[in-house]
Order: C-alpha cells, then sequence, then structure tokens
C-alpha cells in the first residue's frame, strides 16, 4: 500500500505538487448529501472546510465538509488520512460515501470519506501586519508597529514563528520601543495531545528591560482545529534570564499556560482571535501575563484590515514602572499559505 508517514508531507507537496488542471473547464467535481453537484477546482480541504474554484465565479466556494457525500479529481492531490498515512493519486468516487485515492505508481486506497485529514493540505500560512498612527495640531504623535506569525504544520509536527515590534513618539521624543521574538515547535503524540518547546526573547526600553529570554518545556492540548474553530490549551514550565538596564539582573523558573483560541463565525468574511501566555515564578511570587486580542476583515487577494489590543502585566515591576501596558493597534494585514 506505499504507506507515508506524515513527517514526509513537506516534502511530497513541494516536490510532488498537485498538477494544474487542463486548458479546459474545470472538472474535478463535489458531490454534496442533499443531492447537488458541483465542477471546479478542488484548492483544498482543511479543517472540516472544502475550498473550491470555478469558472463562473471570482469569489471561491466554501462547503462544510460534513455535507460533502463525495468528491472526485482529474489531478493528483496529496491525501492525508486520519491515521497519518499520505498518499497521491487522482481522487474517484466508488460508492456513496466513499472515496477512492489512485497513485500513478500503482497505488490505491478506499475508504470512507470522513476518514480524510485534509486534501492538498497548507503546508504552511501567516500573516503580516503593518499598522501606526500620525498625530498633529496640539500634540504631534507618531507610532508604528510591525508584526508577523509564521506556521508550518503537518500532521505531527507543527512549528511557529512570531515576532513583534512597536514604536512611538510623542513631539519628537522617543515614548515606546518594545520588541518581542518566539519559537515554538510542538510534536503531536496524538490528534490533540503535544508535546512543545519554546523560547521568547522580549525587549522594552520604558520597562527596564534590556531583554528577557524564556526557554520552556510542557505539554499542550488541541481541543478544535477546523477552520472555524481552532483552540488549544498550553501547561509546562520555563526558565528565565533578564538583562536590566539599570539594576540587578534576574534568573529563575517559572510555571507557564498557555491560551489560544481563533474563530470565524464567517468565513473569508470576519476572524476573531485571542492568544495569552502567563508566568508564575514561585521564588518571588510574581505574575508576568501577556496577551493580544482582535479581529481581521479580509478583503481581497489575501489583503485585509485589523485591529488588535497588546496587554502586558507584571505584578512585580521595576521600582518607577507600571504594573501593566496596554496598546491598541490597526492597520493593513496580509494573510498567505502554500498548499
Amino acid at each position: 500500500m506505499g504507506k507515508l508517514f506524515s513527517a514526509s508531507l513537506i516534502l511530497i507537496l513541494f516536490f510532488i505538487p498537485a498538477q494544474p488542471a487542463g486548458a479546459g473547464s474545470p472538472a474535478d467535481r463535489i458531490f454534496m448529501k442533499n443531492g447537488d453537484r458541483l465542477t471546479g477546482i478542488i484548492e483544498r480541504m482543511e479543517r472540516e472546510v472544502l475550498t473550491v474554484k470555478t469558472e463562473y465565479s471570482t469569489e471561491k466556494i466554501i462547503l462544510e465538509w460534513k455535507d460533502v457525500e463525495c468528491i472526485e479529481s482529474e489531478r493528483e492531490l496529496p491525501v492525508l488520512f486520519k491515521n497519518n498515512e499520505i498518499l497521491v493519486g487522482r481522487i474517484l468516487c466508488p460508492a456513496a460515501g466513499k472515496v477512492r485515492v489512485a497513485s500513478g505508481l500503482g497505488l490505491s486506497r478506499e475508504i470512507p470519506i470522513e476518514e480524510i485529514e485534509s486534501v492538498n493540505p497548507a503546508t504552511y500560512r501567516g500573516y503580516f501586519n503593518a499598522g501606526g498612527s500620525l498625530a498633529t495640531g496640539n500634540t504631534d504623535t507618531a507610532a508604528a508597529n510591525l508584526s508577523t506569525r509564521f506556521e508550518v504544520r503537518t500532521a505531527r509536527h507543527r512549528f511557529t514563528v512570531e515576532g513583534k515590534i512597536n514604536y512611538a513618539e510623542t513631539e519628537g521624543v522617543e515614548s515606546a520601543r518594545n520588541s518581542l521574538g518566539s519559537l515554538k515547535y510542538d510534536f503531536f503524540s496524538t490528534r490533540q495531545r503535544y508535546n512543545y518547546a519554546q523560547i521568547l526573547t522580549e525587549r522594552d526600553k520604558f520597562a527596564n528591560l534590556n531583554l528577557r529570554l524564556t526557554q520552556g518545556l510542557g505539554m499542550g492540548f488541541q481541543f478544535f482545529d477546523t477552520r472555524k474553530l481552532r483552540l488549544f490549551a498550553e501547561a509546562g514550565i520555563s526558565y528565565y534570564n533578564e538583562d536590566l538596564e539599570v539594576g540587578e539582573d534576574k534568573t529563575g523558573a517559572s510555571g507557564r499556560w498557555a491560551v489560544g483560541l481563533e474563530y470565524e463565525p464567517f468565513p473569508n468574511r470576519l476572524q476573531i482571535y485571542h492568544r495569552h501566555e502567563g508566568y508564575y515564578t514561585p521564588e518571588s511570587s510574581s505574575l508576568y501575563v501577556r496577551a493580544e486580542q482582535g479581529f481581521r476583515i479580509p478583503l481581497k487577494n489575501g489583503f485585509g484590515i485589523y485591529i488588535e489590543t497588546d496587554y502586558r502585566y507584571n505584578s512585580r515591576p521595576e521600582a518607577g514602572k507600571k504594573s501593566s501596558d496596554a496598546l491598541f493597534v490597526g492597520g493593513i494585514s496580509y494573510e498567505y499559505a502554500y498548499w
């Protein structure tokens, strides 16, 4: 049967890409449980959502996977099964509720359609956000905010990279300058449980912080991972080192927790998200929390607008510093993915 493990998914998608549809009319077929039939180009099925492009509409058609009876493709597509097996081939419809993946290598697999995890899945996705403000008159202020998030995902592995930079001036004098960078690796032992390793770096000139380096290990649980809803929770331990601009540097161990939520009530129209992580240090009885929440409104060709609130709380700030900071940002967002 030629079973391939999920760790090879990226190589398959990069070196055996889906062949483009022929010059004629799109030939992929989607059979719905209500009896409807749709002809177009199957772009992907991922997180229980099937995306189809048709020649009679400039907008992509979004279908709930639970409403699909069967699909057929005229070209070879990578198919990931729920048992983490991958097969690349044409998708045929031998019977209602079943599909057969027929590879050009002579391999074939027939399974119930509900055993498919994804079709032509994205190997990576991410976004760039750019925002800012400018005011003149009684008070001259200027601010700029840049952020990015990049994620690579296979059935068992997920890499996430994040970065943020915030800068502001008031009356020509620098009033804010902070940044962070994060690298995280998740290994899924099951479809929902995973172990993680993370490195987080932070700088904040106006919080007396030259550099905070945090390294940690822990466990996570992916409650939902669909196009409409993603929800996870994590818990673990971390070791941190703080290089302070003024005062004695700090090191220690902390307990860490994190929660992440992405909700898309209207596909390709509105995305709501919330992510936060907290660190508790028993030695000093201190608590540090950082959170981001907001929404994106997709427009066209990956571009959209976003509004976000970033919040940080430190229960034991340096002398003369406040315990909490809140930043409200908005601007242009660009989302991308490869499949």
